[in-house]
Formats: structure tokens, sequence, C-alpha cells
């Protein structure tokens, strides 16, 4: 087992949580979850339920290294009966691996449950990061339970040699954890975050840095002002 005080997540296992699709099963219809998106049709079910918050957690996997199919099985009923004491609405899902490298892992979205319960069950069942959505905007965010792994400087050197020439040396100005979380976006997002100079506010562009934090939700004109306050030319 993972000794958790010394624990970090590599920027790689980031990236693929971000790439999973967040598959929630409610009354005959999936609806997708995708980090640092807004989901309506999530919201339409949080205010049926009357909610203001959700969380999509599983117990598969803990640190996200393989278990066997009893083990996990196991932990998971643990996780429902945990989950069934707080007396919320649960909803069965699964996490799917666009690549389809690793299989799909049962999770549940935990609607109307607290920041602190969601962190707790995720502390307890092991688990590097959950879903969170904390409000009514439908805006879907991964929350990471321990630091992010900073790469050696060859790693990083790989990296960044790696990069359309055009952006070489904009990633070489960056510090060393500025560049951990940017190898941790969806490769179309790199250059977006790399090149601010360029940026057209009349465009849909990420609402989410690449540290995860929201960088505005809602009209445009409130994601404008909300842009304008955190900096145009600040990367995290």
């Amino acid at each position: 087992m993972t000794n958790s005080k010394n624990h970090s997540i590599s920027s790689q296992l980031i990236k693929a949580y971000r790439n999973t699709v967040y598959e929630v099963h409610s009354q005959g219809q999936d609806i997708h979850l995708n980090i640092g998106k807004v989901n309506r049709d999530l919201v339409a079910l949080m205010k049926q339920k009357g909610v203001t918050t959700a969380t999509f957690l599983t117990a598969f996997n803990p640190f996200s290294k393989q278990l066997s199919i009893e083990e996990n099985q196991s932990a998971q009923e643990k996780l429902l009966s945990d989950l069934d004491k707080l007396s919320i609405s649960i909803v069965s899902g699964q996490g799917k691996d666009v690549t389809g490298l690793w299989s799909p892992d049962p999770s549940f979205l935990a609607l109307g449950i607290s920041l602190q319960d969601a962190e707790t069950l995720a502390d307890r069942y092991s688990q590097n990061a959950f879903v969170w959505i904390g409000n009514l905007d439908g805006f879907v965010s991964l929350r990471l339970r321990y630091p992010i792994e900073i790469p050696s400087q060859e790693e990083l050197y790989q990296w960044i040699s790696h990069l359309p020439v055009h952006l070489q040396e904009s990633a070489k100005s960056l510090t060393h954890t500025e560049l951990a979380w940017l190898m941790s976006v969806p490769n179309e997002e790199v250059e977006h975050w790399l090149s601010p100079h360029l940026w057209d506010l009349n465009q849909p562009w990420p609402i989410a840095k690449p540290d995860g934090s929201a960088m505005g939700v809602g009209t445009e004109l409130d994601r404008v002002f909300r842009l304008i306050h955190a900096g145009v030319q600040s990367l995290i």
C-alpha cells in the first residue's frame, strides 16, 4: 500500500483523470461528466433532487493501483453503506477511460453531500482524487487529495522538446511546478495556456486553469470580468 504521507500524483495520472468520462445512470438517461466543463443535464438532476452539491466517487483501485475484483467490490459495498448513512440521494455510474487502457470503475454520484464528507470518504478509501460539483453552475471539477508530483529535470526537458517549436520558449520560462500542472492538461489546451497573448475572449476557452481552479462560470461578461481579475498573463 502506498505511504500516503509521502504520496504525490503524477501529471500523467492527473491528465488521465481529466480525460476520463464520468458516466451517471439516471432514470434511463446517461449523463456524461467531463472535468473542467459545465453539464446542464447534471444541473437539472440536482435541481430535481433539491441539492446544490454533488460528488462522483469510487472505492475501486486505491491510489489507482489495480486490486482484485473481490477486493474492489468489497470496498465499493462499504462505500455505499457509508453513503447510505448520510441520508442523501445516490445514483450509480462509472468512470470510463476514453483510451480503453483501464476498465470502467463502478462509481456513485452522491447528491447533496458536503465537501467535508466527500473528502473524508475519498481519504477513507485511499482515492487520489474525486469529482466535485460545488454549486448549481454545474461546473465539474477534479479535487486532488495529494500534491502534484514535480517531474525530474530530464522529464521536463523531454516534454518541452516534444512541443511545437513556437511554444518551447514560453514553456522554458515557467517554473517546474507550473510545468507539472501544464503537463496534466488535455493536449488541446497546452497551446492555449502557453499563448495568453493570443487569447480571444469572444471565443470558447477552458474555464479552469491548469491547476483545476475555475476561471469563471456564468455569462460571457462574468467570464471576462473574472479573467481580467485573475490577470490574463498569469498561467496559474
